[in-house]
C-alpha cells in the first residue's frame, strides 16, 4: 500500500512539472495509401521553441504488416495544433457510410450529435446517458455500423480517475455499456493513452499503465457482447511522458508513441516506439 502511494505522488508531482522531452516526439499515425504514415517532431536541444508546431516534422512510412516501406525523411511544412491528436469530442466530426456525425453538446459533460446525411438534411441526436453518469475529460469517439463508442474520464458521485469505454450500440434507448479501460498514467489530468480505433471486430485503445513501481505499456480491447474488455502488454517500453497513437488497416494495427531512452552518449533523448500487431 505503501508503494501505491509512493508512486502516486511521484507520478504526480512529475507531472505538474511536465515538459515534452528532446527528440522525436508526438507520433501521429495514420492511413496513406494503404500503407500507416507516422507522423512526428523532432525537439532538437539546440532550438528554443516548446512548442511542437514549429519543430520539424518528421515521416516514416510502413507497409500494413509492419515492414518499412520509406525511412524517416523531413516534411517541408509545419504541422498545425489539429495534427496532434484528439482534443475532446467537440466539433469533432466522423464519417459513418455516407453520413457525418458532428459532435457538440449543450450540456458539456453528455454529449450528442448533429446527423448530417447524404442529402444535407440535418438531425439532433442525443445519447442516452444515464442519470449521474457524467464525463469530466473526454478522449476519443469512434461510429461503426454497430454503434458509437467514446472513452472518456468520468466522475459519477466521486471523482473516478479510472478512463472508461462507454458504448451506444445504434437505435438502443437504455445506457450505454461500460466498461472499464483501467489506470492510466496520467500527464495532469489527461490519460496518457491513444485514440480509438475497430479492427478484427474489436476496439482497441494503446495506454501506460502504472504497474507496481513501472509504467508498462498495454494494449487494451473490447467486442461487443463481452462482458470485460481484455488487456496485454507488449514487449515494449513504457514511459509516462509519453503521448500514443494508434490506426487501422483491414485487421491489421500499428501503434506509435514516443519513449525516452538513452542514446549512446548517455543522454536521455525521446525516439519513436512501433508496434504492430493482427487484430484478433
Amino acid at each position: 500500500m505503501l508503494g501505491k502511494f509512493i508512486l502516486f505522488t511521484f507520478l504526480t508531482a512529475i507531472a505538474q512539472g511536465h515538459q515534452d522531452p528532446w527528440g522525436d516526439i508526438h507520433p501521429q499515425v495514420k492511413v496513406m495509401d494503404g500503407k500507416f504514415a507516422i507522423d512526428f517532431n523532432n525537439s532538437s536541444r539546440n532550438r528554443d521553441s516548446d512548442y511542437s508546431e514549429e519543430k520539424p516534422l518528421m515521416r516514416v512510412i510502413y507497409n500494413a504488416d509492419g515492414t518499412l516501406f520509406a525511412p524517416r525523411h523531413p516534411i517541408g511544412r509545419k504541422r498545425s495544433h489539429t495534427e496532434m491528436g484528439p482534443a475532446g469530442l467537440y466539433g469533432m466530426t466522423v464519417t459513418l457510410g455516407e453520413s457525418t456525425l458532428i459532435f457538440g453538446s449543450e450540456r458539456s459533460s453528455q454529449p450528442g450529435y448533429i446527423l448530417k446525411r447524404a442529402d444535407g438534411n440535418l438531425s439532433k441526436v442525443a445519447l442516452p446517458w444515464p442519470e449521474k453518469t457524467f464525463l469530466d475529460l473526454f478522449e476519443d469517439v469512434i461510429a461503426t455500423p454497430e454503434g458509437i463508442a467514446i472513452t472518456g474520464k468520468g466522475i459519477e458521485d466521486n471523482r473516478d480517475e479510472t478512463l472508461g469505454f462507454h458504448w451506444f450500440p445504434h437505435g438502443g434507448t437504455g445506457p450505454p455499456v461500460k466498461v472499464d479501460i483501467g489506470k492510466t498514467a496520467c500527464i495532469y489530468d489527461f490519460p496518457v493513452a491513444s485514440n480509438l480505433a475497430f479492427a478484427g471486430g474489436r476496439f482497441w485503445v494503446g495506454l501506460m499503465r502504472p504497474a507496481d513501481e513501472k509504467i508498462k505499456l498495454a494494449l487494451w480491447s473490447w467486442k461487443p457482447g463481452e462482458k470485460e474488455g481484455r488487456v496485454e502488454f507488449p514487449d515494449s517500453p513504457g514511459d509516462w511522458n509519453s503521448h500514443l497513437s494508434l490506426a487501422a488497416i483491414g485487421d491489421r494495427l500499428c501503434l506509435a508513441y514516443h519513449c525516452v531512452t538513452p542514446d549512446k552518449r548517455g543522454l536521455e533523448d525521446s525516439r519513436i516506439v512501433t508496434v504492430f500487431r493482427k487484430a484478433d
